[in-house]
C-alpha cells in the first residue's frame, strides 16, 4: 500500500499536468502558427496592394500632366490646320507655351511630342540627345498609329522609343468632338523612376517582388539581368492561374508567391517570400513551447511529488497504527502538527481507538454476565419441556372420547370428535406448506361434518374441480378459511335451501386458479374496494394483527401465506356484487411453472 498509493497519486498528477500542458501548448502552437501564416499571407497581399496602388498613382500623375496639352487651344488649332500648311510658327509656339511647362514640372519625362494626322510634328526634350533618330521616330509613330488599342485614354507601352523608357501615349480630339481624333501626343518616361519607387518595398531578408506585363515580359526585377526578358511559360501560366492568392512557382522551390493585376496599367505584380523565413517564427515558437513545457512539467512533477508525500506520510502512520490495533495493541497515532484535515483524521482515529478499547472491555464483561444468564435460561427451558403435554396425549384423549361415544351409542359425538381430531392433526402438521388439492378438499369435508351439527342441517358444497387437477399443489389451510368466511359473512341471516357454495378450478400454461363462489348477501362497493386494497397492502400489516374474533385464520392470513410460498404475483382476489354473491379466487402457479418453493429447493 505504501508504494502503490504514492505511485498512483504521483502518476495521476503527472498525467493530468502533462495532458493539460500538452493540450494548451498544442492548441496555442496550432493557433499561433495558423495566425502567423494568415498574417504573412495578409502581409503579402497588403504589400502587393500597396505597390499596385502606388504604381497606379505614379502613372495617373502623368496622365494628369497630359491635361494641359489636351485642353490647349493652340494644340487644337494646330491640329485643325490643313495638310501642307506651314507648321514652323505653331511648332515653336507649342514648344514654348506647352511643352516647356510640362517638362519643367515633370523632370522624369525625357521627351514629349505631338503628331498630327495633318502632318504636324513637334518634339521637345528634357535631356540632351547627341544624334536623334528622326527616321526611327517616324517609324515608331507609325506603329503607334496602327495600334488598335490606342484611343482617347492614356496607353502605357513598356518598350518606349528611347532605351530604358516607358511610352505614355493618347489620341487628341478636335474642338467639336472628343471622339474625332486629329492626332496623338506622347511622353517618354524614364523607367528608372519606377525602379526607385519599387526598391523601397521590403519583404524581409529574402523576399522580393517583380512586375510582368500582359505578354509575360519582366518590367522590374531585383535582378537587373532579368529585366526585359520573358518570364518562363510555365511560370507565367502559374502567375495568371493563381491571381489574388498564394501559390508556388515552378522552378522556385521553397518560396511562396502572391500575384495581383493592375486594372489601370495591365501589369501583374508578383510578391515572393521564403518559406524558411516565413516559418522561422513558427519554429521559434515551437522550440520555445517545448522548452517551457519541459521546464513546467519538471516543476509540476516536483510539486506533485511533494504534495503526494504530504498525503502519504499521515496515511502510512494510520496504517501502522491500524496494524498494531489489529494485533490487539491499542495504539494511538501521533499528530503531524500540520493542523489540517489529516491531523483531524488522525485525531478521530485516536478517539475511535479509545472508545473501541472501552467497548471491548464492556463486551467482555457483558459476555461473562450473559453466559451466566444463558445457563439459568437453559435450565428453566429444560424444566418447562418436562412439563409440556405431548400432542399424542391429546390425540389419545380424543380417541378415548370416541370409544365412550361408541359405547354410549352417540354417533353425533363420534363424528364431531373424529372430524375435529383429523382437523387438528392436519392443522398442526410440520411438513411442507404445499399439499394437494385433494388433501385440502378432504379437510373441507371434515370441516363441513362439524358445521352440519352447528347449523343443524345438511349443507352440501358443489365441487366442480376436474379430476386431473386434484393432485395439483396448494397451500395448506386455504380453502377451509374461505368456506368458514362464507358461513360467517355471506349467510349472516341464516341458511336456506337456495344458498350454495361452488368450488371450481381452471388452469392455463402459467396459472392454476381455484375459486370459491357463494350466492349470499355480497358486499357494498366501498367494502369490496377496502378489502382489495387491504390485500394489496397486506405485506405492510404486522403479523398477528388479526384476532380470533375475526373468524378463523382470515383472508389476509391466507393471502400472505400463498405469497410467501409462491411469490408476490399470486394470492387472493375478491369479486362481489351486493345481493348477488361473492367469488374469491386463489391464484397459484401451474404445476409446470417455476415457484419460489422450487427455486428454494
Amino acid at each position: 500500500m505504501k508504494k502503490s498509493l504514492g505511485r498512483k497519486i504521483y502518476i495521476y498528477f503527472v498525467i493530468i499536468i502533462a495532458f493539460t500542458l500538452i493540450s494548451v501548448a498544442f492548441t496555442g502552437y496550432w493557433r499561433s502558427a495558423s495566425e502567423l501564416e494568415n498574417q504573412y499571407e495578409g502581409l503579402l497581399t497588403q504589400i502587393v496592394d500597396n505597390v499596385v496602388h502606388e504604381t497606379d498613382l505614379f502613372l495617373k500623375n502623368y496622365e494628369r500632366a497630359t491635361v494641359s496639352i489636351l485642353t490647349s487651344p493652340l494644340v487644337k488649332e494646330t491640329l485643325d490646320l490643313p495638310r501642307g500648311s506651314n507648321f514652323y510658327t505653331a511648332e515653336n509656339a507649342i514648344k514654348t507655351g506647352v511643352f516647356q511647362s510640362v517638362l519643367i514640372n515633370n523632370p522624369e519625362i525625357s521627351m514629349t511630342y505631338i503628331v498630327g494626322y495633318n502632318g504636324f510634328r513637334a518634339t521637345d526634350f528634357n535631356i540632351h540627345i547627341v544624334s536623334f533618330n528622326y527616321k526611327g521616330f517616324e517609324e515608331y509613330v507609325d506603329q503607334l498609329k496602327e495600334d488598335t488599342a490606342l484611343n482617347g485614354k492614356l496607353m502605357i507601352r513598356d518598350s518606349g522609343f528611347l532605351d530604358g523608357h516607358l511610352t505614355l501615349v493618347r489620341q487628341l480630339g478636335d474642338r467639336t468632338s472628343s471622339k474625332s481624333f486629329k492626332g496623338m501626343m506622347g511622353f517618354e518616361l524614364r523607367i528608372g523612376e519606377l525602379n526607385t519607387l519599387w526598391k523601397g518595398i521590403k519583404l524581409g531578408k529574402s523576399g522580393y517582388f517583380f512586375i510582368v506585363n500582359e505578354r509575360g515580359k519582366i518590367l522590374y526585377h531585383p535582378d537587373s539581368q532579368r529585366i526585359g526578358k520573358q518570364l518562363d511559360g510555365n511560370q507565367y501560366q502559374a502567375v495568371e492561374a493563381n491571381m489574388d492568392q498564394t501559390f508556388e512557382l515552378p522552378g522556385e522551390p521553397g518560396r511562396v508567391f502572391f500575384s495581383r493585376k493592375s486594372e489601370y496599367s495591365g501589369w501583374t505584380l508578383v510578391a515572393s517570400m521564403s518559406l524558411d523565413e516565413q516559418r522561422q517564427p513558427i519554429s521559434d515558437l515551437r522550440q520555445t513551447t517545448i522548452i517551457v513545457g519541459i521546464l513546467t512539467l519538471a516543476l509540476a512533477s516536483l510539486l506533485a511529488y511533494r504534495f503526494g508525500q504530504s498525503i502519504i506520510r499521515p496515511v502510512r502512520l494510520l496504517e501502522s497504527g491500524m496494524r498494531q490495533t489489529e494485533r490487539g495493541q491499542w495504539t494511538r497515532v501521533p499528530l503531524t502538527g500540520s493542523r489540517d484535515e489529516m491531523d483531524q483524521l488522525i485525531s478521530s482515529y485516536n478517539t475511535m481507538v479509545a472508545r473501541l478499547e472501552e467497548l471491548v472491555e464492556r463486551v467482555y464483561e457483558t459476555e461473562l454476565h450473559n453466559q451466566e444468564n444463558l445457563l439459568k435460561r437453559q435450565l428453566a427451558e429444560f424444566q418447562s419441556l418436562q412439563l409440556q403435554i405431548n400432542p399424542h396425549f391429546l390425540y389419545n384423549t380424543l380417541e378415548i372420547i370416541i370409544c365412550y361415544a361408541v359405547i354410549q351409542k352417540s354417533g353425533e359425538i363420534k363424528d364431531i370428535v373424529r372430524s375435529l381430531s383429523y382437523m387438528l392433526r392436519y392443522s398442526i402438521r410440520t411438513d411442507l406448506e404445499q399439499i394437494t388439492v385433494a388433501n385440502e378438499l378432504k379437510h373441507v369435508l371434515y370441516f363441513m361434518a362439524i358445521m352440519k351439527y352447528r347449523i343443524q342441517r345438511d349443507f352440501e358444497i358443489d365441487v366442480r374441480i376436474h379430476p386431473d387437477w386434484l393432485l395439483n399443489n396448494m397451500v395448506r389451510l386455504t380453502l377451509q378459511p374461505l368456506i368458514e368466511n362464507v358461513f360467517k359473512h355471506a349467510f349472516q341471516e341464516g341458511i336456506d335451501d337456495s344458498h350454495t357454495i361452488v368450488i371450481d378450478a381452471w388452469q392455463d400454461s402459467v396459472d392454476f386458479c381455484v375459486t370459491v363462489t357463494d350466492n349470499g348477501c355480497g358486499m357494498e362497493p366501498d367494502t369490496l374496494f377496502r378489502l382489495n386494497e387491504r390485500l394489496l397492502r397486506s405485506h405492510e400489516e404486522k403479523s398477528g394483527s388479526q384476532t380470533a374474533s375475526e373468524g378463523s385464520i382470515g383472508l389476509i392470513n391466507v393471502h400472505n401465506r400463498i405469497q410467501m410460498v409462491f411469490g408476490a404475483q399470486y394470492g387472493l382476489t375478491v369479486q362481489s356484487t351486493k345481493g348477488e354473491g361473492t367469488t374469491v379466487t386463489i391464484r397459484m402457479p401451474a404445476s409446470n411453472a417455476p415457484t419460489i418453493a422450487s427455486s428454494r429447493a
